[in-house]
C-alpha cells in the first residue's frame, strides 16, 4: 500500500518544516534515541569490511525498542554544493511486537545496502541518500510474505525535506509513503528535454527591467547532446561562491538546455554527466556582460564526456554603456 503526502511549510523555517514532516511519518525518533541506539548500528555499510552478501546472510542487526540505527549512502556531495538536500529513508516498526524486516537499496541498479534488522516496538532505521541519483528502496517481511518498494528519482532531491518511509503495521503488513515539505525552490530545475527540443531558463531576471544593460548585457549557457544516447546532466552555477542555479536535465538525442544569465557577475559553472561522473568547470567573469554576445557551450559525446568552451564576439562597446 503506497501513499504520497505533501505538507506545506508556509510561515515556518526549514528546520521546523523538516521536523514536522518526519514526525508525520514517524521517521525521526525522539532526540534522546541517538544515545540509546546500539553502537554496532551506527556504522555505515561502506565502513563494514564484510561484503553485502555476507551482511545479508548474517544475523540481523538489533535495534532496541524506541531506538534508531543510522546508515549513510554516498559521499555527501549534496552538502558541499548546489541547492538540493539529501533524501531520507526510514524503516520503522509501528507494531507493539518485534519484527525483522530486510532492507535493500539500489542505486542505478547496483545494490548499495542490503541488511536485515530486528526492530523492537517503535524502533527505526534511518538512511540518508546523500548524493544526487536514482534509488530503489525495497523492504520485505519474509515470514509474512510482505514486500514494499519505493523509488526515489532526481526530482525528489530539491530544497525540500523529503522522507520515504516503509513501516511495519500492527497487523504485520508493510505500508510505504513519501512525505515532503512544499517550498518553492528558486533556482532548482529538474526536467527531461525530448529529442531535438530546446528548454530555456533565465537566471537573475529583473522584473520590469527595461534598460539597455538588462536587455543586452547577458551571457548564455548551452548544453547540447548531439549523440544517439540519452544523458543526464547536472548544471551547477555559483555567483561569488553562493549557489545560484541547480539544474538536472535529462537530454534525449539532439536535445539542448539553454540558461541565460541576466545579471552581470562573477560566476562559477560546473557541468557533470551523472552516468559517467565526467565534469567540466568554467569561470564566467563580469567582463562577458557587455554589448557583445557571449556563450559558454558544453557538448556531450558518445562516451559521456564533455567539451566546454566560452566564445564571444569582439565588438568595441561604448564607454559607460555597460557596467562590469
Amino acid at each position: 500500500m503506497e501513499r504520497r503526502t505533501v505538507l506545506a511549510s508556509i510561515g515556518i523555517g526549514m528546520t521546523t518544516a523538516a521536523a514536522g514532516c518526519l514526525s508525520e511519518t514517524d521517521a525521526t525518533a525522539d532526540p534522546g534515541s541517538e544515545s540509546e541506539s546500539n553502537p554496532e548500528s551506527e556504522s555505515t555499510p561502506e565502513d563494514d569490511p564484510r561484503s553485502l552478501a555476507t551482511q545479508a546472510e548474517s544475523a540481523p542487526t538489533t535495534v532496541e525498542s524506541g531506538a534508531t540505527a543510522d546508515r549513510l549512502i554516498g559521499d555527501e556531495t549534496l552538502a558541499d554544493s548546489g541547492l538540493r538536500k539529501p533524501v531520507q529513508v526510514a524503516l520503522t516498526n509501528r507494531a507493539s511486537e518485534t519484527h525483522t524486516p530486510a532492507l535493500v537499496i539500489e542505486r542505478n541498479g547496483t545494490t548499495v545496502l542490503e541488511e536485515s534488522f530486528e526492530l523492537g516496538a517503535d524502533a527505526a532505521v534511518h538512511v540518508s541518500l546523500s548524493d544526487l541519483d536514482e534509488f530503489t528502496v525495497r523492504a520485505t517481511l519474509p515470514d509474512a510474505d510482505q514486500a514494499e518498494t519505493v523509488t526515489v528519482g532526481h526530482d525528489q532531491f530539491d530544497c525540500n525535506a523529503t522522507t520515504a518511509t516503509v513501516a511495519v503495521q500492527d497487523d504485520g503488513t508493510l505500508e510505504s509513503s513519501v512525505v515532503s515539505t512544499l517550498m518553492a525552490c528558486q533556482g532548482v530545475v529538474t526536467t527531461t528535454i525530448e529529442r531535438d527540443e530546446t528548454n530555456s531558463t533565465t537566471v537573475g531576471a529583473m522584473p520590469g527591467a527595461g534598460d539597455q544593460e538588462s536587455a543586452d548585457a547577458r551571457h548564455g549557457i548551452v548544453v547540447h547532446n548531439p549523440t544517439a544516447q540519452t544523458w543526464t546532466t547536472h548544471i551547477l552555477l555559483d555567483e561569488s561562491s553562493d549557489p545560484t542555479f541547480d539544474g538536472v536535465y535529462t537530454l534525449e538525442p539532439g536535445a539542448t538546455a539553454e540558461i541565460e544569465l541576466a545579471e552581470s557577475g562573477e560566476y562559477s559553472l560546473d557541468v557533470t554527466v551523472l552516468e559517467t561522473d565526467a565534469t567540466e568547470h568554467e569561470h564566467i567573469g563580469a567582463t562577458y556582460f557587455d554589448c557583445n554576445t557571449s556563450t559558454t557551450q558544453a557538448e556531450l559525446d558518445a562516451t559521456g564526456s564533455i567539451e566546454l568552451a566560452t566564445i564571444s564576439t569582439r565588438m568595441a562597446c561604448p564607454d559607460g554603456e555597460f557596467s562590469e
